[in-house]
């Protein structure tokens, strides 16, 4: 449901005349999609006791409805990470023949890293369903892996869709090549969508997170601007503004849109936790801290998987500023978290010792490596943290033994192998890694290697600039 349905006079009427017999105790006479989306709301504005009391009503009146326990299943399910309670709330769906309750089922298990059995699950349940219900069915398949991200079964959903000029079509398509890094295509099918629904915020929205990640940082702010003109309170608009800010180095206006994402809604962590980068990169250090803090309490209550990405940002800027102890001290704090990667944990570990001049630090890294096995992912970890405390050359060395198939799946390594042999002073091989990088990673190599070029310099123009200059 987009924001601005939660500002129109349909439900703010309803929504007032619920709060009102709520705090009178009096009968109420909201039909069950009322307060269904009542339940939403609160659960969008961070209430999930509200949320969760207006499901309930809900429920007392229209017993087995289908909305309400949905909302309290994916609750379950998202908030508490609890999949056995959600999966207990679905089941007491009356309509099993619902489409929703064929969605809640499947979600369930795409969120429990249970893409295939979903998808079986949904190929058995399309079986039962008439061939208008069909319709709707693949598309609505195709959005739940695109959500979390599972690019292959999408695109599977979507070649059973001839709905080629529906909207939802074009959007999964846009997003399917957003994450397979083709950013130019996915960009023109999100502008063909606003040309055809050019009020829409959430396909501005959709635009501007291409043009983010392709490193399109003044296209980026451009599609924000037309998304918060549409929708002022719109948080995904007013976070990639935040960041295309952010990496324009202009950390000051960047805060301003960061402070606005934190007051529009009482449970998002992204603007405190954005706030705080950028108050660490102008060396405010209190006040960063104490936007950590209240990014901390907000996760704690409403998303406790964003915690060790706090933690983490804690521990390297106390290691930064020489407060090594209190660094470790949060590493301390992920390891006692369910689902911590032992092997994440040691290169942060090894990168805190390593920065403050440690000797345990070689012995951490070395185990990063070790138990790991050598995965791709904590070489690069390993890398970069070496490169980051100025070891370059083993930096370089381990980013050279990762494979071709590493590499593309890990892009934005392109980018750290260009940096370190730019310095390293080897030219040949850093127009090579430099053209790599602008091909496979955009974004990455405008984030990392911006500095090495004239100000206002697009990734397109990096290798023609390198290879006619000095290093």
């Amino acid at each position: 449901m987009q924001n601005n349905y939660y500002d129109s006079k349909e439900f703010t009427e309803a929504l007032d005349k619920y709060e009102k017999a709520m705090e009178s105790d009096e009968p109420i006479y909201l039909d069950c999609d009322q307060l269904a989306d009542i339940a939403e709301y609160y659960h969008w504005m961070g209430y999930p006791a509200k949320a969760l009391a207006a499901a309930d009503y809900a429920l007392s009146l229209f017993e087995g409805a289908t909305a309400p326990l949905v909302l309290k299943a994916r609750m379950a399910l998202l908030n508490e990470n609890n999949p056995e309670k959600a999966e207990q709330i679905a089941e007491q769906i009356a309509d099993k023949t619902d489409l929703e309750y064929f969605y809640i089922k499947a979600e369930i298990l795409v969120a429990t890293n249970q893409g295939e059995k979903a998808d079986l699950f949904l190929e058995n349940s399309m079986k039962q369903l008439d061939e208008l219900d069909s319709l709707d069915f693949v598309l609505d398949a195709a959005i739940l892996f695109i959500d979390y991200e599972y690019v292959e079964l999408a695109k599977k959903w979507l070649k059973k869709s001839n709905e080629t000029d529906q909207e939802d079509y074009r959007e999964v398509e846009g997003r399917i090549k957003y994450y397979e890094g083709d950013y130019e295509d996915s960009e023109r099918i999100f502008n063909s969508l606003i040309d055809k629904n050019p009020y829409s915020a959430y396909y501005w929205d959709l635009l501007a997170s291409s043009q983010l990640a392709s490193g399109k940082l003044a296209d980026t702010i451009t599609s924000c601007e037309y998304a918060i003109a549409i929708n002022p309170n719109d948080e995904d608009a007013l976070l990639y503004k935040g960041q295309a800010l952010m990496q324009l180095k202009n950390d000051e206006a960047a805060i301003e849109y960061f402070d606005r994402l934190s007051q529009v809604r009482t449970s998002n962590v992204d603007g405190y936790l954005n706030t705080a980068y950028c108050l660490f990169h102008l060396e405010r250090y209190e006040e960063g801290f104490a936007a950590l803090r209240k990014a901390e309490t907000r996760a704690k209550r409403h998303y406790p998987d964003r915690l060790p990405e706090i933690y983490q940002e804690a521990a390297f800027t106390y290691s930064q500023i020489g407060q090594k102890e209190r660094a470790l001290a949060y590493l301390d704090k992920m390891e006692q978290m369910v689902n911590a990667d032992p092997y994440e944990l040691l290169v942060s570990r090894a990168h805190i010792l390593c920065e403050n001049g440690d000797i345990r630090a070689q012995s951490y890294y070395q185990r990063a490596l070790e138990e790991s096995r050598y995965q791709p992912s904590i070489m690069l970890r390993v890398a970069v943290s070496l490169y980051d405390n100025g070891i370059l050359q083993v930096a370089y060395n381990i980013l050279c033994t990762l494979s071709p198939a590493d590499m593309d799946k890990l892009p934005q390594a392109y980018a750290y192998r260009a940096l370190c042999a730019h310095d390293l002073g080897l030219k040949e091989e850093y127009i090579k890694h430099l053209k790599d990088a602008v091909e496979k990673d955009a974004a990455s190599a405008k984030s990392l290697l911006s500095t090495l070029f004239p100000e206002d310099m697009e990734p397109k123009e990096y290798v023609e600039y390198a290879s006619e200059n000095p290093l």
